[in-house]
């Protein structure tokens, strides 16, 4: 089996260097010292996955990322922004940009290994997913026998994950739209997502999330009018301005979250 493929990107070749040690026994590397080059080998190489240094000279990382995730054939390719930035508009830059995870260095090597792999996890449940057309007809997907009323059963089994997985590495974009249409208190946006993408996520895991986003300004939070007990979150300016500019993400994203449910749907019927 062919190793997931990595593309490197960044004008010190000594950060190059040790990504390449630490990834290259579990992945194919490649390499890239600024941004033309990274577009270039995206082209050539078309990556499961991408590191991207932001400071570089001429094109920087957020320029990549942004003109990678306005392209349908690399908008599905995880992005992982990497910088000596920190502050809270940097963070929101990234999220701007379209990038998957933003790591400051310097970083925890067993924390990137973990987001690679779990990155490179729901890159492959849309790589699956992508072997069926909007009416939900199969492509690819492998046989258990050459009669073509019988399916890979592991594929269908792990559907339910894969629509978790997804839902929960594109969170933060979900709840900005859920936000920017209208107010929503914690207990809302979970029956939302649950109604909408047959997924039910614990309060941790959203309240979270919602911190966070609040936390960097996209979100504000208030109670409602006699009700003091109860937090509606809404999108700020800045949060409806960077789901303006995901929007082609997010439906990439929710396309792929139906086309799941719809697998195990006929799952259940064979």
């Amino acid at each position: 089996m062919d190793k997931p493929r990595i593309l490197v990107v960044d004008d010190e070749p000594v950060n190059v260097e040790l990504l390449d040690g630490i990834l290259s026994n579990d992945f194919e590397i490649i390499r890239a010292f600024n941004g033309n080059d990274a577009l270039t080998q995206v082209e050539k190489f078309l990556p499961d996955l991408i590191l991207l240094d932001i400071i570089m000279q001429g094109m920087n990382g957020y320029e990549v990322c942004r003109k990678l995730k306005g392209n349908e054939k690399t908008i599905s390719i995880p992005i992982i922004l990497i910088s000596n930035l920190k502050d809270k508009p940097d963070r929101i830059k990234a999220i701007q940009a379209g990038a998957d995870e933003f790591l400051s260095k310097p970083f925890d090597m067993d924390i990137l290994c973990e987001r690679v792999k779990s990155l490179l996890k729901v890159k492959h449940y849309y790589d699956n997913l992508r072997a069926l057309d909007t009416y939900g007809q199969m492509f690819s997907i492998n046989r258990v026998s050459n009669s073509p009323d019988h399916f890979d059963v592991d594929f269908f089994n792990n559907n339910v994950a894969c629509t978790e997985d997804i839902v929960k590495s594109h969170l933060e974009i979900i709840l900005l739209k859920f936000l920017s249409e209208k107010p929503m208190c914690g207990l809302e946006i979970i029956k939302e997502i649950n109604r909408k993408y047959n997924v039910l996520l614990s309060q941790g895991t959203v309240y979270t999330t919602l911190y966070k986003l609040k936390k960097d300004g996209i979100l504000y939070a208030e109670f409602e009018k006699g009700n003091m007990r109860t937090k509606k979150y809404s999108a700020t300016g800045e949060g409806k301005m960077t789901i303006y500019k995901k929007i082609n993400e997010f439906v990439n994203m929710e396309m792929n979250i139906l086309n799941s449910i719809q697998v195990q749907t006929i799952s259940a019927s064979l």
